[in-house]
């Protein structure tokens, strides 16, 4: 327990000295060497976190389970104070959430008798089992293990899946749901959109399953409750994978048209539109008679979908095929709109050569400038800029007024990132506009940031700390109320 104590508080120390230095224990790389204890107790004493969780909720312990760290070390670092067998992390799973899905029997029972929650739900509504199940493990021992502490083999994620549906696209034979049918689960299981085991199947491509399935009496012309059949889910593919022509070709075999509309209207392309990257595939279900043109309820189309998400090719295939590259959805989104967002630079130009209106803006009065903005991440500022020049060039008015009157340097502000409104400051914009909240980008950043850097740039940008709220506020008011900036000096804003 001394030394326990003793490595945590070192790992403190150290790192409030190194305080800009990169936790090497939020590297997946760095778990892959398999390191020994010693080195990490050298790594942790050079200032790196073992407790620490990075931007998406993944710690050291959880980052070494899934990239086969040694046994030995994983217990380690679930000995210091802070890494308890019942933390929380990524999409809110513990570490028994991983050791099952990395079928880790040994470090399973650890975590078991060091009290582990066996019935803990994560954010989608998966146990510990389920985790397992979804990963594709048949191991029998596994669910014994979980199940004799008091799993509930019965139990379905947020979409009404048990473990059988989640295992069976996995599966290399259908004797390996065995284990399950005789725990009471049966092959003609169905989740909450009615999809059964053939849809889950389908979607990785398992050809063996669906056949075995067939033969089981299960019927390949199903539709789920949203009225799609196999297509859609082959279209949906699965994390790992995208199915080939070749598979849909199979699916069309077995009596499954490619052209089926779902409730809404939608065929598989539109699916497909979104995530899948083969032109083979893409064309064949065009020439099938899917629409390029079709539309969801929030009046999304195809084109919509690959400028939001997918390659330049599928997007140029698809602009090529569609009647309006300007069309928008319910909420005054472009294809251009969804690029500048979530696409990538080459897109944002190929869609503008083709005639998408740079001019464009939502329901809401926001310009493309705005989602730009929206975009913007640390990680994306190569991307980013790129974007930005490009918008520029085409003559879009950088200095036009958002949604609730909010300006660039409000936006900016928002996102919490120095480099950004660095950037902003280059334009010719009011720094001391106000928005129709009656607040100035000084105000906001009073209000939200989580050091005084911000705050400090504005002033040194000509911001005026004298302007007070329509509520007769001032900066100095709003500076104070803000927990983040509890114990820091900010008489400066007087």
């Amino acid at each position: 327990m001394v030394m326990k104590k003793v490595i945590f508080s070192l790992c403190f120390f150290v790192s409030g000295l190194l305080l800009a230095q990169k936790n090497i224990f939020l590297s997946s790389d760095y778990w892959k060497t398999k390191p020994t204890v010693e080195q990490v107790k050298q790594k942790i004493i050079e200032g790196n976190n073992p407790i620490e969780l990075n931007e998406r909720a993944y710690d050291a312990v959880s980052l070494a389970i899934n990239n086969g760290a040694p046994y030995e070390t994983i217990l380690f670092l679930l000995s210091l104070e802070g890494n308890e067998v019942n933390k929380l992390t990524h999409d809110k799973r513990t570490y028994l959430f991983w050791a099952a899905f990395q079928n880790n029997l040994p470090l399973i029972n650890y975590l078991l008798r060091k009290g582990a929650d066996v019935n803990v739900k994560d954010s989608h509504m998966y146990t510990p089992l389920l985790f397992a199940a979804v990963r594709g493990n048949i191991n029998p021992e596994l669910y014994d293990v979980l199940i004799k502490k008091g799993a509930n083999i019965k139990e379905k994620n947020e979409n009404g899946a048990n473990a059988l549906l989640l295992a069976i696209p996995h599966m290399k034979d259908l004797k390996e749901t065995q284990y399950f049918t005789k725990k009471g689960l049966s092959l003609k299981s169905v989740d909450n959109k009615g999809d059964n085991a053939l849809f889950y199947a389908a979607r990785s491509g398992n050809k063996k399953i669906i056949s075995q399935l067939i033969e089981k009496g299960l019927n390949p012309k199903t539709l789920n409750n949203k009225g799609q059949n196999l297509m859609f889910a082959a279209a949906e593919g699965s994390r790992m994978k995208s199915n080939d022509l070749e598979f849909f070709e199979y699916i069309e075999s077995l009596g499954v048209s490619p052209n089926q509309k779902d409730k809404e209207g939608l065929t598989p392309l539109f699916i497909l539109s979104g995530r899948h990257k083969q032109l083979a595939v893409i064309n064949h279900f065009i020439g099938k008679g899917n629409s390029v043109n079709q539309s969801d309820k929030d009046g999304n189309t195809p084109l919509m979908n690959a400028s939001s998400r997918n390659t330049l090719e599928v997007v140029s295939l698809l602009t090529d095929k569609s009647s309006n590259v300007n069309g928008v959805d319910n909420q005054g989104h472009s294809a251009l709109t969804w690029a500048v967002s979530r696409n990538t630079p080459d897109v944002v130009s190929y869609l503008i050569k083709k005639g998408a209106d740079v001019n464009i803006k939502d329901s809401q009065g926001n310009s493309l400038v705005y989602y730009l903005l929206e975009s913007y991440t640390p990680r994306e500022a190569e991307n980013f800029d790129e974007k930005w020049n490009i918008l520029a060039e085409k003559g879009l008015n950088f200095a036009q007024n958002q949604e609730k009157g909010n300006n660039l340097y409000h936006l900016a502000v928002d996102k919490g990132d120095l480099k950004l409104l660095q950037k902003v400051a280059s334009l010719n914009i009011d720094i001391n506009a106000k928005n129709k909240d009656g607040l100035t980008p000084l105000h906001k950043a009073a209000m939200i940031a989580k050091d005084l850097d911000m705050i400090k740039f504005l002033l040194e940008k000509g911001a005026n700390k004298t302007v007070t709220t329509d509520f007769e506020e001032s900066v100095y008011d709003l500076a104070k109320e803000n927990e983040a900036l509890k114990g820091k000096d900010i008489n400066f804003l007087k």
